[in-house]
Formats: structure tokens, C-alpha cells, sequence
């Protein structure tokens, strides 16, 4: 399985200062991390203590980055504010192009095409994502069919794709290569 690089690193959980009543908890990415991760990256998807987690990243106050942690996250994760919890962050990837088939389905559905041209990387990336996530062919050409279907009816969002399996998937086969 191929995929994005895994950038592992350890925080610790705060509750900034210009926080109202103590409502928010952000940890700071790791100024190494921020710089892999670019500055076209404003949503992660990872892992906190293991739990799934797909967010934005902000600026911060002392010019890095910090992540917005919110309570299913801080749930899942079983930490609070003043926990050091460990994070593995998918790296950036290339602009995601559409596979073959689907490339061969856009050509009976110009409106198709139109729409995937018009989402944002993220949307397109779910997409691809959820094709390339079939394990039989059937599965894999309903899916392009009903890609091409939903893009046609101006559906951005694949509806079906399980973002936090993909995003296990590749921590777990980077833990297993370490």
C-alpha cells in the first residue's frame, strides 16, 4: 500500500491564554512538522493517541502552527489540557488525478468533469480515495459509475468514503515498517 508519509511527533495539550473560559485546547505542531507539511496544508488528517482525526491547522499567536483540538478528539484520545499525547500526521501528497476508469467515464459525462475540475484537492482526493479503496472490480467500476453519477447531479462530497480507515491503514503500515 502506498500513500503519504506519516510524520510522527509528541505534544503537549494547552489552553491558550486568549482562550474564553478555558473553551479551547490546542497543542503546537512541531516547527520540523510544520515545515514538511508546507504552507498549503490548512487541513490534517491523523491520529491522536490512536484515535482518527481529520482538522485544520491555524497560526498561533508565537508565529508556528497549532491544531484545534476538539472534544471527540480529546475523548478519543483520553487526554485533557496539560497531557502530552502522541500524533502521526499524513504528509502532503500530490494533487490526486483521477484514476484511468474514471478518466474513461468523464468522457461520456462532460458534467462530471466539469464538477471534479471545481472541487478542492480534499474533495477530489476523497473520491479517488474511495474508488481505489474497492477490493473487487465490481466494486471498483460501481464506484467509478456512481462517482460519475453524483458528480453529474452537482454532489461535491463522495458519500461513502471512510476517511478514518484510510488514514489507519497508512499509520499502521508506517508503524509496521519502522
Amino acid at each position: 500500500m502506498s500513500g503519504p508519509t506519516v510524520l510522527r511527533f509528541d505534544a503537549k495539550l494547552s489552553q491558550p491564554s486568549e482562550a474564553k473560559n478555558g473553551s479551547a485546547t490546542v497543542l503546537e505542531v512541531p516547527k520540523a512538522v510544520s515545515r514538511k507539511l508546507g504552507d498549503d496544508m490548512p487541513k490534517v488528517e491523523g491520529t491522536i493517541e490512536g484515535h482518527p482525526f481529520r482538522a485544520a491547522l491555524e497560526p498561533n499567536p508565537a508565529g508556528g502552527l497549532w491544531l484545534r483540538v476538539n472534544k471527540a478528539m480529546l475523548k478519543g484520545a483520553d487526554a485533557g489540557a496539560g497531557d502530552s499525547v502522541q500524533l502521526a500526521i499524513l504528509g502532503p501528497e500530490p494533487e490526486p488525478k483521477p484514476p484511468a476508469d474514471l478518466r474513461a467515464a468523464f468522457d461520456a459525462s462532460p458534467e462530471a468533469e466539469e464538477v471534479w475540475d471545481e472541487l478542492t484537492t480534499m474533495g477530489r482526493r476523497d473520491w479517488v480515495r474511495w474508488i481505489e479503496g474497492a477490493k473487487k472490480p465490481e466494486t471498483r467500476d460501481r464506484r467509478v459509475k456512481r462517482t460519475v453519477e453524483q458528480l453529474s447531479e452537482g454532489k461535491r462530497r463522495a458519500c461513502c468514503v471512510n476517511v478514518y480507515e484510510y488514514m489507519l491503514d497508512r499509520v499502521q503500515e508506517d508503524e509496521r515498517k519502522a
